[in-house]
């Protein structure tokens, strides 16, 4: 994985280490759309990438790819302005400076906090003294003089307005790409600093206080069932207060001193079925992986609820939102039974 700044002969390197079994990409990231896409591409064997915009995402490398090679490859900022220019881009220089200079940041993290890491320049690259130890390092390889030499004299330019307007075209799916991998880095510290609590407790709670102290836990849900960690404020939230206001809504919670680390929420109210016969439907269910059996402890709290509540029944959806086979185990062990399945359509 070579880490870059931008205009650093990093498509011609990218070429240069496509070598024998070898298969390195060029600013692949652009295509991936969530990280599990990130983690099937770099598990294919013999595959690498050059990449000008993954640098500030370098601390997932250790979970996603363990055994990476690493190198970094910069080039003087003003230089690199300089060569974007020339490529047919128009920006302001002061923003593009300060975040070129946020790279190269990035860049000196990675040297100092990743393991065996190779630091080369894009002057390195002119010469194949610096091109062998990139190709040594990345290949596990001896360097072949005859390949350098027949790459070296090749000019590979990218077609950098197309480039960008990919970028803009796929704005919204490369921002909640970037939202949950930086959400992921976030968590994987907290997590990592993080002792399970003592004494949790379960409780019915108001929507607005619920949605008030579950924030922090929104974001590592959304990711988990493959959304934007911010889509929560996207809810139908002005309907929630509404069946809470109406007591056709419950939102169980678990706490330790009080702060929140799960939650279960379900509708409630009348079926189809039979007359007299009250239903729910648990909607949206998380509980935090620092604690081990929270997630059954919180369904049993409340079920216990909601019989006393006078509910008859209560539907449970195993598939909801990337949640998977697992939870439809999970709810067997409840002592709940499969009731069919559930489709959706998009109409309009």
């Amino acid at each position: 994985m070579v880490f870059a700044t931008p205009r650093s002969r990093t498509a011609w390197l990218a070429q240069f280490l496509s070598y024998g079994p070898w298969t390195a990409g060029h600013d692949e990231l652009r295509h991936c759309r969530s990280l599990e896409d990130v983690t099937s591409w770099l598990a294919q064997p013999c595959t690498g990438s050059v990449e000008t915009s993954a640098a500030p995402f370098w601390r997932l490398i250790p979970s996603i790819l363990p055994n990476a090679r690493v190198v970094t490859l910069r080039r003087p900022v003003p230089d690199v302005v300089d060569s974007l220019r020339r490529g047919g881009l128009a920006f302001d220089e002061a923003p593009m400076t300060a975040a070129l200079h946020a790279i190269e940041r990035k860049l000196n993290q990675i040297e100092r906090r990743l393991p065996d890491v190779l630091a080369v320049t894009y002057d390195d690259l002119a010469t194949e003294a610096g091109c062998a130890r990139v190709f040594e390092h990345c290949l596990g390889l001896p360097h072949d003089p005859a390949w350098w030499a027949a790459c070296d004299p090749v000019n590979i330019q990218i077609n950098l307005p197309a480039l960008m307007r990919y970028y803009t075209a796929h704005r919204p799916q490369l921002d909640k790409l970037t939202k949950t991998a930086k959400h992921r880095i976030v968590a994987g510290m907290t997590r990592h600093a993080a002792e399970p609590p003592d004494g949790m407790t379960f409780q019915c709670e108001p929507f607005r206080q619920f949605y008030r102290d579950a924030k922090h836990l929104f974001a590592e849900h959304l990711a988990q069932t493959g959304q934007s960690p911010d889509d929560h404020a996207r809810k139908n939230l002005a309907l929630l207060e509404h069946l809470d206001d109406a007591g056709l809504l419950q939102t169980m919670t678990a706490r330790s001193n009080g702060k929140m680390f799960g939650y279960l929420q379900s509708v409630i109210g009348p079926t189809l079925d039979a007359p007299g016969v009250a239903q729910a439907w648990h909607t949206i269910f998380f509980a935090s992986p620092v604690i081990g059996g929270l997630g059954m402890k919180l369904q049993r709290a409340a079920l216990a609820a909601l019989r006393e509540r006078g509910v008859d029944e209560v539907i449970m959806r195993a598939g909801h939102r990337g949640s998977g086979p697992r939870l439809g185990t999970f709810y067997r062990r409840l002592g709940a039974e499969e009731f069919g399945q559930l489709y959706r359509m998009e109409l309009g």
